[in-house]
Formats: structure tokens, C-alpha cells, sequence
């Protein structure tokens, strides 16, 4: 003998609950996610368009929306802008971009490229440059004044020059990091009457090395970092405008330049801006770490002779010095940029050209 189960007795309200769970709510999902990521498409135009307005850059932009379920971004294969700098041109050009508007901070644009490239062409030489990436990583605040603070996060960058500019002419390669951070952030508005706007700038790099380098022995360089304060509205856009910022008495404060080539460092401060020719004059000074191990070093590898060793120590045994926080005694030398060219102490470093070439 079998007992049969009693069929079973499910209410109106409970199979409107479970449809609701299943179906109702999946299409819920779509339906907020599709307005969500419109609501981050306006955003995203917002903050380029109040960002780069002076700039030409591909618009409309033609976005696919990416990321569901679970984030919501928007999508394109390829994205170019553009903008005049000292009467040549400066062109970025993005590849496999990524657009994200973080729903908790709608001040904040964080795009993503798997690669990137600068160029900058001077027009009068005929001279172009390459500023090329693997990955970039860009945010974009714009929640302090009004004005945006940029960080650009670049990794294997790769700097080239070509003389002409013709497909067939050769590239040299200058300088090669393997991640890169830059940060901008301009602190003053531009438009206050009583003070001058001022841009912070900050580049970290990591893996450097150089070809060739402006200094014997440094063309291998660990970690580099430049801290630097631009003091007053400079538009880079044409040489009237560089002019008018000099003439203004415009300045480029160098809160900090960090170069680590172990077993030597440096770390410099100053203040620079542009002579009559436009070239680089400023002053400053260099603290110069572990200078003995390194020329101890050389001597070693016999990359200098025994007697320039000694000669160099004596020179340098008659600098200042100075003690660090760290109990770390550095070498003060005095770096000067004056009638073209640029001077460590005595020496001559390398010679300076005009920012118009």
C-alpha cells in the first residue's frame, strides 16, 4: 500500500512572486543597466568635452557600450586628437580605448588604451617625434574648481625622433622606460585677478635608459622623478603665447628632480624659464650621492685610469657638502643654464636649443 502525495497547492501570490524573481527582476537588471550606462555615456562626454574643448579631437564618438553584466563601460577601436603646439602639431592617438564613469563619483573619467601614440612634428625643421606606449591608463577629476586633474599611467614607453618626415626615413630611439606616471594639476584658476595660475607637474619613471645620454655612465637609470611647478598661464600653442608667459614673468619651478643610478644619485632643485633666444636659462643645485663608490667603481672597471680617479676625488673633496635626514652625506654642486648652455660646476653637460628648434 502506497500513500499518494497530495498535489502540490501553490497560491496566486506565490507564482507572481517567483515570476517576478526569475523574469521580472532579470529585466529589471537590463532595463537599469541600459539607463545607468547612458547616464555614464553623457557623463563621459561631459567631462572631454569641458576637458579638451580647445583641442580637436574625433567626435561624435562613435561608443559601443561594453562591460555587462556586471560594469558598464563603453568601447571604441580607435580615438585621435589633436592640438597646435609652438606652430607645429601635437596628435594623440589612442587604440582599443576603454571609457569608465564611476557611478559613486561622477567627477571622475577613467579611460583605458592597449596602445598609444604622441607625435609632435615641427613644421619649420621638419622634425617628428614619437611618444609611444603599450597600455595607458588616464583619470580625469575635475571635482576641485572646475579644473581637471590628469593622471596619465603609461607602460613600455618608447621615445622616437626622424629627422625628415618621409616613411622611408629611419627612427632613432632616445629613450626607453618601462612605466611611466604623469600627473597634472592645475592648482590656481586662470581667470583670478590676483594671483597666477599655477600647473603641478609630476613624472615618475621606472627602468629608464637613454641613448645617448647627456652624461657619460648614465644611460641605465633605475627610477627617475621630476616634480615641477609651472607659475603663470602658459599656452604652448604657438611661440607668441611662450613668449608673452616669459615676458610675463613666467617661471618653471623645479621642486624636485630625483635620478637613481645606483651606486650614484641625484637630486636637484631650481627655478628655470627663457632667454631671448628661448633657450633653457635657469640656476639650481645638484646634491650628488655616492659620487666616491662610483668613481671607485670606474676605476675598477677601467672605465677611467687610476689618475683621472684621483684628480676627480680631489676636484670633488673640494665642493660643499651637506648631511640629509638620513644621516647621508651628498656632494653640493652648482648646476647653471646660461648662453646656450647647460654646466655642472665647471663642466659643460651638454649644449641647450631653442624650444623653436
Amino acid at each position: 500500500y502506497s500513500m499518494k502525495k497530495p498535489p502540490l497547492n501553490i497560491s496566486v501570490k506565490k507564482r507572481l512572486a517567483i515570476i517576478l524573481v526569475f523574469f521580472g527582476l532579470p529585466i529589471f537588471y537590463c532595463i537599469l543597466w541600459f539607463m545607468l550606462s547612458q547616464w555614464s555615456f553623457h557623463q563621459i562626454n561631459k567631462i572631454l568635452i569641458e576637458t579638451v574643448s580647445q583641442h580637436r579631437i574625433s567626435a561624435p564618438l562613435q561608443l559601443t557600450r561594453s562591460g555587462f553584466p556586471f560594469s558598464i563601460s563603453w568601447h571604441t577601436e580607435r580615438l585621435k586628437a589633436a592640438t597646435s603646439l609652438l606652430d607645429g602639431e601635437l596628435s594623440l592617438q589612442f587604440s582599443d580605448v576603454v571609457f569608465g564613469a564611476p557611478l559613486f563619483d561622477p567627477t571622475t573619467l577613467n579611460i583605458r588604451a592597449g596602445r598609444a601614440t604622441l607625435t609632435s612634428i615641427n613644421r619649420k625643421k621638419e622634425i617628428s617625434w614619437i611618444f609611444r606606449s603599450n597600455a595607458l591608463n588616464i583619470t580625469i577629476n575635475s571635482a576641485v574648481f572646475g579644473k581637471p586633474r590628469l593622471l596619465f599611467e603609461l607602460e613600455n614607453v618608447v621615445l622616437l625622433q626622424q629627422e625628415e618626415t618621409t616613411p622611408t626615413a629611419d627612427w632613432r630611439k632616445h629613450l626607453v622606460a618601462s612605466k611611466m606616471v604623469i600627473t597634472l594639476n592645475q592648482t590656481l584658476q586662470a581667470e583670478s585677478p590676483t594671483q597666477k595660475s599655477a600647473l603641478d607637474v609630476s613624472v615618475d619613471l621606472k627602468g629608464i635608459n637613454l641613448n645617448p645620454s647627456p652624461v657619460d655612465y648614465f644611460s641605465d637609470i633605475k627610477n627617475a622623478y621630476l616634480g615641477v611647478n609651472i607659475i603663470g598661464f602658459l599656452d604652448a600653442s604657438n611661440v607668441s603665447s611662450v613668449v608673452d608667459w616669459r615676458d610675463d614673468g613666467g617661471t618653471i619651478e623645479i621642486n624636485k628632480l630625483k635620478v637613481d643610478a645606483s651606486p650614484v644619485s641625484l637630486e636637484m632643485r631650481g627655478t628655470l624659464s627663457l632667454d631671448q633666444e628661448l633657450k633653457p636659462i635657469g640656476a639650481g643645485t645638484v646634491l650628488v650621492y655616492g659620487a666616491k663608490e662610483f668613481i671607485e667603481e670606474k676605476v675598477g672597471t677601467r672605465d677611467i685610469s687610476r689618475t683621472e680617479g684621483l684628480m676627480i676625488q680631489l676636484a670633488l673633496s673640494l665642493l660643499p657638502t651637506k648631511m640629509n635626514g638620513d644621516g647621508k652625506l651628498s656632494i653640493q654642486i652648482p648646476i647653471t643654464a646660461q648662453k646656450g648652455k647647460l654646466q655642472l660646476g665647471p663642466f659643460m653637460i651638454t649644449e641647450l636649443f631653442s624650444i623653436v628648434g
